[in-house]
């Protein structure tokens, strides 16, 4: 991101949390398509300039400027719901309104209504090569927040103008007219010359400053040793000696302290048969505290804090946990993601993401910074019984480790309500805060940071006008293959991942504080071979995304394959076949699956939260059943999974030889299959809000890709039940 030296720095700077706020109440016939224009947005007409001079430009003094750059008299416009910049097509690629008419937005200095005044109040028309005079509908005309002196102007595009080029478009108020400036329509060029005398207006670019490689924290190295000395020194006060590991939000680890006496190895353990999937085996105290501390980092964002409790909350077989008839967590599965033999995310959360307690998220100054996972118990499990408002002391020790470093109490879990349920965050009200021993006195107490701190892997990018970062691995944006020479092209990923990102920009998050925010999500494209053609995650979207969001796309892809039953048989999957064949599925290609529909499939209840009722084809039967246990989707990775977390750890980036499905598959909502005329040509996998909203936001990826009705999984129905497909939330859009 650049930083401007003008006030709208820090506006600039704080665009992650600023990102849709409305410009100013508007009729509610226009307010679905303009109450996204954000701060943020108006940044960028900043960055053409900051200091206006008359005498420069010889802008008339009497009536309203519009703004141009500062070396031509094309206008500072973008499209008002997508804040694409121009070419502008007259009908909007995805209709987000009542009509598909391209609304644009421009802006002016010297304008301000006066009371009792609405955007009637202006006109504005658009005069084209053939000098023709198209009418534009002013729908909105606002003050643009924290800048008094310049108003934004929401244009409709009349479908008249078609692919004429340049147009010279100006506004009329009180009967003066202002200057005109260039935008195109369709295409750039080829229109009307700039009237006689015609200068840009302003002018003058403020100094840029650019920032520095972006970082994976804001701590220092002696934050990192008050965090483990405080850990250390809880530890010591309880009588637990517990092994103790920092990371930064990315997961690298940048402390360690195995305190003496503690436990040399953890028990995988919940409830389930002993000796099936990962139920009693043997790992690492370090692998555990790490996939603790790395998921409280993942999960934690500027809009929402969560823990490892919160997480434990959310990926069982019941939401809330031990409610009867009540459908599995809303992230069930995600436990088995960020796998250390993962493709895509290769800072692992070694164990996968953790539910067990005693992981909390680390923050300076509001910001997030990390995590701190502590473990000392000697078992890694899941709060089954989130009731009893136990404390286990490793959630206490966890607790006197950030302090001065907690997460802000607005975005804590428990401000946050999924389905009216308040998450919880941790039980611990008052942290233990014994004497803290100087870090120096710690033996065996490790610092691992790099000068200046580690890079992230993560770079600024703006895609399809949306703000946001890429790991350069999936960037720029490549093509896939299909049969028949149907595939996705390069051009197909960006519309794709753009009409993505522009849904997630004004979709309401279910997840983030303050209310009324916009979702932050990652957003991956794979062909139907699970290859990635491009991954994009807006800013602040959560990290664990990264990871899913793939997951998700390969497995709609993999599912909705004709050679899904052929691989898994191959692989010694068979039984898992055989059991979706007694259920009618073929997994021959015939069926488009989403992962909404492909999880239905994978719950230990079926239909899902149903009790006393048989597993689905692909999930333990519930006798067997852990969050450990779970069915295929363990058990394609198990066995490279397990490989990597043991002797003599050699690295992977593959956790299965199922081709297509390098890092495992994701089972809960968040993806839709891609087709070009009938043809499977990939998915598109979202991850970070809720799960309704990640339905939608891949639903607007897809438009154009979408799979024929007829072979979309809500059209079958198993056991009597019809299948779901992708479902949305009430009243999505901010």
């Amino acid at each position: 991101m650049i930083f401007l030296l003008s006030p709208c720095g820090k506006l600039l700077r704080d665009f992650p949390t600023l990102s849709g706020l409305p410009v100013a109440p508007m009729p509610a016939s226009s307010k679905s398509h303009h109450r996204l224009f954000s701060v943020g947005l108006f940044c960028a007409v900043l960055l053409a300039f900051t200091l206006f001079s008359l005498d420069k430009t010889g802008a008339q003094l009497t009536g309203p400027i519009l703004i141009s750059r500062d070396d031509s008299t094309r206008a500072i416009a973008f499209d008002s719901v997508t804040h694409q910049r121009e070419p502008f097509s007259t009908t909007a690629p995805v209709q987000f309104g009542p009509d598909p008419a391209t609304r644009i937005m421009i802006f002016a200095m010297h304008l301000q209504l006066q009371a009792g005044e609405t955007a009637t109040a202006l006109t504005a028309d658009a005069e084209d090569a053939d000098h023709n005079l198209h009418t534009l509908v002013v729908e909105h005309v606002g003050t643009v927040p924290d800048q008094p002196w310049a108003t934004s102007i929401v244009l409709r595009l009349s479908e008249s103008l078609g692919d004429v080029g340049d147009v010279l478009v100006r506004i009329k108020y009180q009967g003066v007219t202002s200057n005109r400036v260039r935008v195109g329509i369709g295409h750039v060029g080829d229109g009307p010359a700039d009237d006689p005398n015609s200068v840009p207006t302003p002018g003058t670019e403020s100094a840029l400053v650019v920032p520095a490689v972006p970082k994976t924290t804001n701590l220092t190295v002696e934050d990192i040793q008050t965090i483990i000395a405080q850990a250390a020194s809880a530890a010591t006060a309880l009588g637990h000696p517990v092994t103790i590991v920092v990371t930064d939000r990315e997961a690298n680890v940048i402390g360690f302290f195995p305190m003496s006496g503690a436990p040399t190895t953890t028990t995988i353990r919940s409830v389930g048969a002993l000796g099936r999937g990962l139920e009693g085996a043997i790992v690492l105290p370090f692998q555990a505290a790490t996939a603790k501390a790395a998921t409280a980092a993942f999960f934690s964002t500027h809009g929402n804090a969560f823990t490892t409790r919160t997480a434990g909350f959310i990926i069982q077989e019941h939401f809330p946990p031990g409610i009867s008839f009540r459908p599995a967590g809303p992230l069930y599965g995600v436990q088995f993601s960020s796998l250390p033999c993962s493709d895509i995310n290769r800072v692992s959360a070694r164990l996968g993401l953790s539910g067990d307690p005693g992981g909390l998220p680390i923050y300076k100054n509001g910001e997030p910074a990390g995590g701190i996972g502590i473990e000392g118990d000697g078992l890694y499990t899941v709060d089954r019984d989130p009731t009893d408002s136990d404390q286990p002391f490793e959630e206490l020790i966890a607790a006197s480790a950030v302090r001065g470093y907690e997460a802000p109490p607005l975005i804590r879990a428990d401000n946050i309500l999924v389905d009216g349920i308040r998450l919880p965050y941790s039980t611990v009200v008052n942290a233990p805060a014994p004497p803290t021993t100087p870090f120096g006195s710690l033996v065996g107490a490790f610092v691992i940071f790099p000068p200046g701190g580690n890079d992230s892997q993560f770079v600024p990018v703006v895609v399809g006008g949306i703000s946001g970062e890429v790991n350069t691995r999936f960037f720029p944006f490549i093509g896939g293959t299909a049969p028949g020479g149907s595939a996705l092209t390069a051009t197909e990923v960006q519309t794709i991942i753009s009409h993505a990102a522009q849904q997630a920009n004004i979709t309401r998050a279910a997840i983030r504080q303050p209310l009324g925010s916009n979702a932050r999500v990652t957003m991956a494209v794979v062909d139907a071979e699970g290859v990635v053609l491009g991954v994009f995650r807006q800013q602040d979207a959560p990290i664990f995304g990264f990871d899913v969001a793939v997951q998700k796309a390969r497995t709609a892809a993999f599912f909705s394959g004709p050679n899904a039953a052929t691989r898994l048989r191959a692989a010694g999957f068979g039984s898992y076949v055989d059991r979706a064949l007694a259920d009618g599925l073929h997994l021959d290609g015939s069926i488009a699956f989403t992962d909404r529909a492909n999880g239905f499939l994978h719950r230990p209840f079926f239909p899902d939260g149903i009790d006393n009722t048989a597993a689905g084809p692909f999930s333990t039967s519930i006798s067997e059943w852990s969050p450990f246990n779970d069915g295929l989707q363990l058990d394609i990775v198990k066995t490279n999974f397990l490989s990597v977390l043991t002797p003599p750890f050699a690295p992977l980036l593959q956790c299965t030889s199922i081709p297509g499905l390098a890092n495992g598959i994701q089972i809960f909502p968040g993806s839709v299959p891609l087709y070009k005329n009938g043809v499977l040509v990939g998915a598109i996998g979202i991850s970070g809000d809720g799960v309704d909203q990640d339905d939608l936001i891949g639903a607007a990826g897809a438009n154009g890709f979408s799979p024929p009705t007829a072979i979309r999984a809500d059209q079958i129905f198993v056991r009597g039940v019809r299948l779901p497909f992708l479902k949305f939330p009430r009243s999505p859009n901010l």
